[in-house]
């Protein structure tokens, strides 16, 4: 099969690919075309306090070691960035793949996802296949750094939507059954809006950086469907981060790029 990049293969294929972007998620009039979000350059508070980490820990029954990879409270100077609005649905993945015979994911069961996850969250991806479709459409992942920016804006907030935690505002476990929820479209919980307007900053999938500690190692960002404690559903947290090449039913990711 002949490998297109995304703009030769919408070029080329126009209407032929109808099934798959029809209903194509959009962002409002302040975004980009493709959905891109503006985060202007400056310095945020990235991290967590000590302070914070204990009261914390003390509030949700953590031993303050578990937040001691957030700590210190930093301030961090980013050059503007853009990053998507929405985490990438399962709708633009399958795109990505008949572009270029990437595999399709195993829990779609064919080819194309069911019509009924279309516009969910892309998961049972690594980075490396995240790394692929952002370089295909132009982009790449976002940094550590430029994630929690986006996610918090620059006054340290807790949650992407303030200081207090609000339980409609983001898809998590709030039975904390062994199952979950699953994942939700990327259109819901508009309750959970970060300050630039990025959507599902906390919970629906947790979303691989370009970054990571270690050699093999991801940041890897914002809780997940799973998440049943609240404390690891916060921006700052870093709790879900782990192998680069774990392709999880928890993991998805989206795309940044800088301004233009």
């Amino acid at each position: 099969m002949q490998k297109l990049s995304r703009r030769e293969f919408i070029a080329a294929f126009g209407a032929g690919i109808f099934f798959v972007t029809k209903g194509r998620v959009r962002g409002d009039a302040h975004d980009t075309d493709d959905g891109m979000i503006l985060v202007p350059g400056g310095e945020f508070l990235m991290g967590t306090s000590q302070a914070e980490a204990e009261e914390l820990a003390q509030t949700y029954g953590y031993h303050p070691s578990w937040l001691s990879g957030e700590v210190p409270q930093r301030k961090v100077e980013l050059a503007a960035f853009e990053i998507g609005k929405y985490p990438v649905t399962n709708r633009e993945f399958a795109e990505f793949c008949q572009a270029t015979g990437y595999a399709p994911r195993p829990h779609w069961n064919g080819p194309v996802p069911p019509e009924s996850l279309m516009d969910h969250p892309v998961t049972h991806v690594n980075r490396a296949d995240a790394e692929s479709y952002a370089r295909w459409a132009g982009k790449r992942l976002p940094t550590e750094a430029e994630w929690e920016k986006a996610a918090r804006g620059t006054d340290g907030r807790r949650f992407p939507w303030g200081n207090e935690f609000d339980p409609d505002a983001c898809q998590w476990n709030r039975d904390r059954t062994a199952a979950g929820p699953g994942t939700a479209p990327v259109t819901a919980h508009p309750a959970g809006a970060s300050p630039y307007g990025a959507m599902h900053m906390a919970g629906n999938v947790a979303e691989y950086c370009a970054d990571g500690p270690a050699q093999g190692v991801a940041y890897i960002k914002g809780g997940c469907w799973l998440t049943g404690e609240i404390v690891n559903l916060r921006p700052a947290a870093r709790n879900m981060s782990g192998f680069a090449n774990n392709a999880s039913m928890l993991y998805g990711f989206r795309c940044a790029r800088e301004a233009r």
